[in-house]
């Protein structure tokens, strides 16, 4: 496969998903629990049990509406529904199903296709539970259900499968059939939803038996056939077919139609000798090449325990009779030692959910060549944010910190505990379990309806609180480590109740979703800026595809690359904490320090390092001698830089010719930051749906990264004029620097800062009076010279929409633009 994956998109959480409401609805059982778990105690349990939190998500009519369910390990015995769709506002209700045993995964959930055209009962669900008893469940909307009310009789149809079992796997059509997997590798077809268990045709077996050795009673002598180690129901050209795998390495597909065997093949090839088959994943009938795309999960345990996917295809022949053969060709995928969570197949694509991302590949390209697609996860966004990552470092934090505020050290605990306050309740990082287990860990306790009473100033109110007890109110290092410890232990607690579980891929949208244990989200693509920032311009060919074809002169386009270099050079050496300090000054109130004298401040970082009051930290914190070896290792480091830096740009001169000619490129490079902007009427209908709460939630991040970006050319261009001497830099050149393209850039900032502002501000009601004086707040109009935010914002007759327009249909696009050809080969 493709050496490596490139990032194309991430996730934008739905807000509020969160902090549901359960309606709790108990399933009654005609036999009682203790009938069935008696029989199964005798061996081992005739289904399998829930070992992993578990969940997965249909998608029904159009436009789709989305159900999802979830099973938690630690309750077992409860099943949670979840019903999304794009067009409605975002429902804070789910329904909790409490069985009488504990459930297996070996659960579906399917559009009821027995009560054709029910409004009533949409949806069919089928359970199993461990002690051996199959459900199958009518079910309304989420909406239609009030707490305890329990289910009818005529919504409910209950059957023992001990009889049946050991079940290894199941699948069901929305028809009524139910199918087990079971252990001596037959089926058994259940007609659930449409005959009586007492009447004949209820139960129908599919077995592989040997015609020849039954015809002659040699039974013995017949080929055993291998367990059912996974199942899945596809409907191909009207026929619903069972694909069927076995733990001996054979694919099986039968037609539950005429109940007769299409096709056989053993997939363990020489090749993957000594590989265990694992699991089966079937995609959409290409309608166009009659092609169904399978794939298959290979688990090699010879030496080191690791797993591999193949995708194969299925061509369809349709003729006197239906006939399936494999192609030849298959692509495999070796999976990394990260694991897996869920995989997807469409007609044309594989997804595979990690701990780490969502990979997609294109199954119509070559993906042994190809680089994959990936996906980055909220854990990436949320780790950033709190400093946790590895290049974010909550210690740079505090190193500049002290640097910029040297002459006014009353204000470093005011600035880093207002950076991580407003950091922690950010939409998309606040998570209220995973906060309410923080604050556990303090010994902070609270009921379900006190903490979800509590408004957001109150919640500050109690986090400040922690903080005050646990430091020294006085000693700014007290308080950062009091952050650092607190945010290390949130974004644990955040991990670990908000893993991912399944994923939600609709096919005829092409949307992706993610379904965790306490949210839902779905995937963007991301903006060309912010690709670029992902460090996607390693060679020219790539820039094309992100609309930076700017010029038709090669030599100035290789100025622009070699100009964006430097500017991650400035970015690095600083560090992300640098936009952090720079955001909340421009946040505070009062305002600590003017928004101009903090970039003159994170100049001098660049030319001269930290303060001094930074080595009297390094000395009270780790020795005189860490801290001389410390500010050698810090001394060194800008030393590099500077001279990297020098030479970088004399190269780009030498390159261009002249600065004027890299100004230039600048300039067009700015076009990128610029907000779109869309008059509205102000009378224009409002949409409160959960596509607009994921734009809005999209929007936001966005704006961080234009933000981020406009203040890294900020920084470059600064740190050019302080160093123009050096680098042969004219007067006229300088001028423009500081005349035209410094306040350019300055309103830039002004702009998505305002655009962060709007996107993470909660959309509560408030008195217009609270909405100016929090607006008044922003120290985004400092200088005279500035055009007025009354202007900006125009009359009040129209409204500016600044988020991106191509996820206004967010959830509804037909085809993501993140599958434009824009990958290249290893």
């Amino acid at each position: 496969m493709g050496s490596r994956s490139i990032l194309v998109g991430m996730e934008v959480p739905i807000i509020g998903s969160d902090s549901l409401k359960w309606i709790e609805v108990p399933v009654p059982s005609s036999s009682g629990p203790s009938d069935a778990s008696a029989f199964a105690s005798t061996d081992a349990p005739c289904v399998p049990p829930v070992t992993d939190d578990c969940a997965s998500s249909i998608a029904i009519g159009e436009p789709p509406t989305y159900l999802i369910w979830k099973i938690h390990k630690n309750l077992p015995h409860a099943l949670e529904l979840l019903e999304l769709s794009a067009s409605k506002d975002f429902s804070k209700v789910g329904l909790r199903i409490t069985f009488p045993d504990a459930l297996s995964p070996l659960l579906l959930l399917c559009k009821n296709e027995i009560d054709v055209g029910s409004k009533s009962h949409p949806y069919l669900l089928y359970a199993l539970t461990v002690s051996g008893v199959a459900y199958l469940l009518r079910l309304g909307p989420i909406s239609t259900y009030v707490s305890r009310s329990g289910f009818r009789l005529d919504e409910l149809v209950e059957f023992n499968v001990n009889a049946y079992g050991p079940v290894t796997s199941a699948a069901a059509t929305p028809s009524g059939c139910l199918v087990l997997g079971r252990g001596d590798g037959s089926l058994a077809c259940l007609q659930l939803g449409s005959l009586d268990p007492s009447a004949p045709g209820f139960v129908r077996e599919l077995r592989d038996d040997s015609g020849i050795g039954r015809l002659w009673g040699f039974m013995s002598r017949s080929r055993m056939v291998g367990a059912v180690q996974d199942l899945v129901i596809s409907v191909v050209h009207g026929k619903p077919l069972v694909f069927v795998l076995h733990s001996d390495g054979v694919l099986r597909v039968w037609d539950l139609s005429c109940h007769s065997r299409l096709f056989s093949n053993n997939m363990n090839s020489l090749t993957l000798a000594g590989a265990t088959l694992v699991r089966l994943w079937i995609g959409q009938v290409d309608s166009d090449s009659n092609m169904i795309p399978l794939a298959i999960l290979y688990r090699h345990t010879s030496d080191i325990s690791s797993e591999t996917i193949y995708a194969y295809s299925l061509r369809c022949n349709f003729g006197d009779r239906f006939i399936l053969m494999l192609e030849p060709s298959a692509i495999n995928i070796p999976l990394e030692e990260v694991g897996w969570v869920d995989v997807k197949l469409t007609s044309d694509k594989i997804c595979i959910l990690k701990n780490n991302g969502l990979v997609v590949h294109n199954l119509l390209t070559n993906v042994n060549t190809e680089d994959a697609c990936s996906y980055a996860l909220q854990e990436d966004f949320v780790a950033d944010q709190l400093f946790q990552s590895s290049e974010h470092s909550s210690d740079d934090l505090l190193l500049i910190t002290h640097s910029v505020f040297a002459s006014s050290k009353d204000h470093i605990v005011q600035v880093v505990s207002s950076t991580f306050l407003r950091r922690l309740l950010l939409p998309g990082v606040y998570h209220s379990i995973a906060l309410r287990s923080t604050l556990l860990d303090y010994n902070r306790h609270w009921s379900d309806s006190d903490f979800q009473s509590l408004t957001a100033d109150m919640l500050k109110k109690e986090i400040l609180s922690v903080i005050e007890h646990e430091g020294v109110n006085d000693n700014p290092t007290s308080i950062f480590c009091c952050w650092k410890n607190l945010c290390s232990r949130y974004f644990q607690n955040w991990c670990k109740s908000n893993a991912p579980c399944g994923l939600l891929v609709d096919s005829s949208t092409g949307t992706f979703g993610l379904v965790r244990k306490n949210s839902v989200s779905f995937f963007r693509c991301l903006e060309d800026i912010e690709r670029l920032n992902d460090g996607i311009c390693d060679d020219l060919g790539d820039l094309v595809g992100f609309g930076l074809d700017l010029f038709d002169d090669a030599t100035e386009f290789e100025v622009l690359v070699e100009m964006l270099r430097c500017v991650v050079n400035v970015s690095q050496q600083l560090g992300k904490t640098a936009s952090a300090i720079f955001y909340e000054s421009l946040l505070s109130a009062p305002p600590v320090i003017s928004s101009e004298e903090i970039t003159r401040r994170l100049l001098k970082i660049l030319e001269t390092g930290y303060s001094s009051t930074v080595s009297m930290l390094h000395i009270s914190d780790l020795g005189p001698d860490v801290a001389w070896e410390k500010s050698l290792a810090d001394h060194k480091n800008l030393r590099r830089f500077s001279i990297d830096m020098l030479l970088s740009l004399h190269a780009l001169h030498k390159k261009s010719g002249t600065w004027s000619r890299i100004l230039n490129a600048i300039e067009s490079y700015l076009k990128f930051l610029i907000p779109q902007k869309i008059v509205q009427k102000f009378d224009a209908e409002i949409s409160l749906d959960i596509s607009a709460s994921i734009v809005v939630q999209a929007t936001s991040q966005v704006a961080k990264v234009m933000f981020e970006s406009a203040l890294d050319i900020l920084l470059f261009l600064s740190y050019l004029v302080s160093i123009s001497g050096q680098i042969h830099m004219l007067h006229d050149d300088i001028s423009k620097i500081q005349l035209d393209l410094i306040p350019m850039i300055q309103e830039f900032i002004s702009e998505w800062l305002l655009i962060h502002f709007f996107a993470t501000t909660p959309s509560e009601p408030a008195a217009i009076e609270d909405f100016s004086s929090q607006l008044s707040l922003l120290q985004i109009d400092s200088n005279m010279g500035k055009r007025s935010w009354n202007e900006k914002l125009g009359s009040a007759s129209s409204l500016w929409l600044l988020y991106p327009t191509k996820y206004s249909k967010f959830l509804q696009r037909p085809k993501p633009p993140l599958f434009k050809k824009h990958t290249r080969h290893a």
